[in-house]
């Protein structure tokens, strides 16, 4: 048997991916989930720039978004909520009982979150979502898929104060009038500067934030 390397075929379903999730099309509207990442991004994918996405951002989306899809029960609904020009969609709210769901997929094993913190980005957001729902706890399941033999399912109701909703309310809207101004005036907010420093590794718009950089 002779193995042939075949990147074409890596190249298509890479493709089909993108288009099935439409990773190259752009969101109308100021979300929650633009504020939590790096804004300088944010604007970027939202510009007329045609950049297109890693193939490591595809497969990280498909993967996390097909899993998520499969646990959905099809009782679930995705409601969109607006507060203060800001959208909002939990990944599901079960019709049972009218509980809000986060589900959360992770490379890493059950023991970095279940002995450590979540994501800064994940609290952000489920912050942010708590305080638009007027709720103080919310549901999170984590699917942690490097456990052996088999991918982990854990989850937990948070609680928060109502005074740290209220400051990662205050962080958003502060992000919210950064970016808005960004779109008004068609500048790119300053690379470097609305991000967590993770977030630039693998980024699809690197290059244009190192040019933006020396050119500064």
């Amino acid at each position: 048997m002779n193995r042939v390397p075949n990147p074409s075929l890596d190249r298509a379903i890479l493709i089909h991916l993108t288009d099935k999730y439409k990773l190259n099309q752009k969101r109308e509207g100021i979300h929650l989930s633009t504020l939590i990442y790096c804004l300088t991004r944010s604007f970027l994918d939202q510009s007329n720039m045609e950049v297109a996405p890693t193939d490591e951002e595809v497969m990280l989306f498909a993967l996390g978004i097909g899993i998520q899809s499969e646990l959905t029960p099809s009782s679930a609904s995705a409601p969109m909520y607006q507060f203060e020009g800001i959208y909002y969609s939990p990944d599901m709210v079960f019709s049972l009982n009218g509980d809000t769901v986060e589900l959360k997929t992770t490379r890493s094993g059950a023991k970095r979150y279940v002995e450590g913190n979540y994501p800064e980005t994940w609290i952000e957001y489920i912050k942010g979502g708590c305080y638009i729902l007027n709720k103080t706890e919310y549901n999170l399941s984590v699917l942690y898929l490097a456990e052996r033999p088999v991918p982990k399912l854990i989850s937990e109701t948070l609680v928060f104060e109502r005074e740290e909703l209220e400051a990662n309310w205050s962080y958003m809207i502060k992000r919210k009038e950064i970016y808005s101004e960004a779109l008004k005036t068609n500048i790119v907010p300053t690379p470097y500067m609305y991000c967590k420093e993770w977030e630039c590794k693998n980024c699809r718009h690197s290059t244009i934030c190192s040019a933006l950089s020396i050119k500064d």
